[in-house]
């Protein structure tokens, strides 16, 4: 975008003279040397290391120049009034509290009766079913997983060997491991608390030898064939693999799961169902504590909700202590004037209703908006809204360049800029 907002910022006859190019090259602090002055080896270097003539570097100094005076002219423009600095102190320095209840749809369970679920499977949304299982498969066919346990004893050339095992020849840790096996497979021995004193593996130290549920192309194939021929509870003999001896115990096994559409049909109906009736659920139960609110009662302890506390934050602040940040929630919470009052209607978050009742309310005593602090806000307020103002004329540019076809986007620069920042930029 910066070589279109150069050429915009020429037709307003924005320029860069000679001596202005220059100064930044022999005055500024860039290519100064020991002595503090230009040093034009330091210069020559970095035009060298950066691909660059002097022609070049200086042309691309003047583009950035002029840029520069065009984003200044923009934020020069901008005046400030006392009233928006006014209202700024306001906003800051208003205090406000908040009761809120939290109504998460995951906390309410819906019951689907059958006759729904075999009316839904006979009418004209059963494709969605059918649409369900086909979009989801690994839901309905999972492959076995073990759940294990393991103690590794390395030696000198074994794959991640280090410390103590860097140094411990094969023999050796054949022998220790012998004897950690004779130790685990005494009644009573506790594997994990063996596991974290013996094995080489450091994150195993920590887990008690614990690898979690893995698949069988997961882990390197001496390890897997063992540990998916044993049962739950049992104890392997030494295993040998890249990475040493291993003392593997199977703790679960997990079967596979093939789930054909006729098993499955069923559960996605209900599942399909409860999604689309979820909404009116939580709706129907804001409602009637909203009524029951305005009547006088609190009854939320009957549906397991505790009233909890935001604490007080600005009425201006962009983020809700306990609820996050949302534009809508803070507007219909600033509008809360007396203590005990609650929103007319729920706030939603993230998927997530609030109810909201106004604790404590501490107005900012506009007495002490000083001259100094008013001036302060006023220059913070020209700040943002001129930078504001900036990215919006940036933008209205650019989408005209690109609409008459002067923006041209390069391919294999915007594939670069994705796999560096994992997003593209314009490049011109």
């Amino acid at each position: 975008m910066g070589l279109a907002l150069f050429k915009e910022a020429t037709k307003y006859g924005i320029s860069a003279t000679e001596a202005e190019v220059d100064h930044v090259i022999l005055d500024g602090k860039y290519f100064a040397g020991e002595n503090g002055k230009f040093d034009p080896a330091l210069f020559e270097r970095y035009l060298k290391t950066q691909g660059h003539t002097e022609s070049t570097f200086t042309e691309e100094l003047r583009r950035n120049i002029i840029t520069t005076k065009f984003r200044s002219l923009v934020s020069n423009s901008y005046r400030s009034s006392d009233k928006v600095a006014e209202l700024n102190y306001l906003l800051d320095e208003s205090k406000i509290d908040i009761d809120y209840l939290r109504l998460d749809p995951a906390s309410f369970p819906i019951t689907v009766a059958p006759a729904d679920i075999d009316a839904f499977l006979a009418g004209a949304d059963a494709k969605q079913v059918q649409d369900y299982y086909d979009g989801h498969k690994a839901e309905f066919n999972q492959e076995a997983k073990v759940k294990a346990r393991h103690i590794l004893i390395a030696f000198k050339g074994a794959r991640n060997a280090s410390g103590p095992a860097a140094n411990r020849s094969k023999d050796e840790a054949k022998a220790q491991v012998s004897k950690i096996l004779a130790e685990v497979k005494k009644p009573g021995a506790d594997f994990a608390a063996l596991a974290s004193k013996y094995t080489d593996e450091p994150s195993g130290k920590a887990k008690g030898g614990d690898v979690g549920f893995f698949k069988k192309d997961s882990m390197v194939k001496e390890f897997a064939d063992a540990a998916f021929s044993m049962k739950p509870g049992q104890i392997s003999d030494i295993v040998e693999s890249p990475f040493g001896f291993h003392i593997i115990r199977v703790d679960t096994v997990q079967e596979a799961k093939a789930v054909t559409f006729d098993d499955a049909k069923r559960g996605i109906a209900e599942k399909l169902l409860a999604k689309v009736r979820q909404p009116q659920i939580i709706n129907d139960k804001v409602k009637a504590i909203l009524a029951d609110l305005k009547a006088g009662k609190d009854d939320a302890a009957s549906l397991g909700l505790t009233w909890k506390a935001t604490g007080p934050f600005s009425v201006g602040a962009r983020f809700i202590p306990g609820l996050g940040a949302d534009k809508n929630a803070l507007q219909t919470i600033s509008t809360l004037k007396t203590p005990g009052q609650v929103a007319p209607e729920a706030v939603e978050i993230s998927n997530v209703k609030y109810i909201v009742r106004l604790k404590s309310r501490q107005d900012a005593d506009v007495s002490k908006l000083t001259s100094e602090k008013r001036k302060e806000l006023s220059e913070a307020s020209k700040y943002m809204e001129a930078y504001t103002l900036f990215n919006n004329i940036s933008e209205d540019i650019r989408k005209r360049y690109e609409k008459e076809g002067k923006v041209y986007k390069n391919p294999d620069f915007l594939a670069y800029d994705q796999k560096l920042h994992g997003k593209s930029e314009d490049a011109e």
